[in-house]
């Protein structure tokens, strides 16, 4: 590995989940899940639409939710559940913050530059 190769990689890197909070944040996802399934029942896929989903849960600005273009993130306190609402498809993905987060966005969302 190249020096300084973990310091130029921060912001790629997410906080390890133990047994317990990946628990939580399955069962949090599950929630997520749920809700937003409805929100593509009702065919209405816009940010705004999701974020008031999202609200629904209790999770708000507090929670880092971010939405943008069908992608949402919200940190539980436990843990991140990320993932896209679209037409076609839900997805949900439970993780670690991340340790360099995109700037303004909240805990969940990968930076998408570095240093």
């Amino acid at each position: 590995m190249p020096p300084n190769y973990l310091d130029n990689h921060a912001y790629r890197m997410q906080a390890p989940l133990s047994p317990e909070n990946r628990a939580r944040g399955e069962a949090s996802a599950e929630l997520v899940r749920k809700e937003l399934e409805k929100v593509r029942e009702e065919g209405d896929l816009g940010d705004e639409r999701i974020t008031a989903a999202l609200d629904r849960l209790g999770c708000g600005e507090e929670h880092g939710v971010h939405t943008g273009h069908g992608f949402y993130s919200v940190y539980t306190g436990d843990a991140c559940v990320s993932g896209n609402v679209s037409e076609d498809e839900l997805t949900v993905r439970v993780h670690g913050r991340y340790i360099e987060p995109q700037p303004g966005t909240g805990p969940c969302v990968r930076n998408q530059g570095g240093h």
